[in-house]
């Protein structure tokens, strides 16, 4: 199996600690691709050209929920994903990857040169932001053993993680203590430090 990926792509970022926690680091080989490259050896598998993709023989998966469950199924462990039937585990997962996709939006704009960035956007995704992160230390509390990395829970977690590290929502930790408590259990796991985002491996965007 092949990952192409990109450092800081907080999704692929999932997709790997998944294949970690899975015990299948050494079945998958990471290809480090570069991101808004039209030469890139990547579109002739995704047309759309965004990491993570995962291929294994034939098969291409270009989305990192999906990847998870392929994942899943090779590693033979009960599903990290929702499983469609359990709706409110659906309903979850999905509140938590839009959590993950303002996150996403937000520090991609402020990669921009400051001339270029829509301060529309950038007020729109941290009032966002902001909303769910009150929304979470609301309903997650730290948990009493090792934390579960499930698909929902890694999304969270990595999008807390893209928040620090690009110094957006400054001081959440002290506004939001359950948050905090619950982000700082997957932040002392050895499997999560072992991904964390770079300076070095910054993208910075242009138009």
């Amino acid at each position: 199996m092949k990952l192409y990926y990109t450092p800081n792509s907080p999704y692929a970022r999932i997709c790997r600690i998944v294949a970690d926690a899975h015990g299948l680091t050494n079945d998958l080989e990471l290809v480090r691709v570069p991101l808004r490259d039209t030469t890139s050896t990547l579109i002739p598998l995704s047309t759309m050209g965004r990491v993570p993709v995962l291929t294994d023989g034939d098969l291409v998966l270009s989305e990192g929920r999906h990847i998870c469950a392929y994942l899943d199924e090779k590693a033979g462990v009960a599903p990290k994903v929702a499983t469609y039937g359990d709706w409110p585990a659906v309903a979850r997962e999905a509140e938590a990857l839009a959590f993950l996709d303002a996150v996403t939006v937000w520090t991609r704009e402020l990669r921009r040169s400051e001339d270029e960035r829509s301060p529309f956007l950038l007020q729109v995704e941290e009032e966002q932001v902001v909303r769910m992160i009150a929304h979470f230390d609301n309903i997650l509390k730290a948990p009493a053993g090792s934390p579960a990395l499930t698909y929902e829970n890694l999304c969270i977690a990595v999008a807390m993680s893209s928040l620090d590290f690009y110094e957006l929502a400054a001081n959440w930790r002290s506004g939001y203590p359950s948050l905090a408590a619950w982000v700082g259990a997957y932040e002392a796991m050895p499997i999560i430090q072992d991904s964390v985002p770079t300076a070095a491996a910054m993208n910075l965007f242009t138009r």
